[in-house]
């Protein structure tokens, strides 16, 4: 499983990203990883969860990729729960 995050926005609109390969993890961490994917139900949230743009704020993208799913999700602090 491998793992893309990306923050865009914000006061400095700076970009920063994160790649994570799983094959890379102790298999507990791996097992926590895949807990909390499925608890947050991540491969069922819609591809965007921004409802309205917001200045300044930070937008994230999320991308999950399987053996057989590639999943995206698009969310920002004002949707963020």
């Amino acid at each position: 499983m491998r793992i893309h995050f990306e923050r865009t926005g914000g006061f400095m609109g700076r970009k920063v990203t994160f790649d994570l390969d799983t094959a890379d993890l102790p298999e507990q961490e791996l097992e926590s990883l895949r807990q909390i994917l499925a608890e947050a139900n991540f491969f069922d949230l819609p591809d965007n969860l921004v409802t309205r743009p917001v200045p300044d704020e930070f937008q994230y993208n999320i991308t999950v990729t399987t053996e057989t799913i590639i999943h995206t999700v698009r969310t920002s602090d004002a949707a963020s729960p």
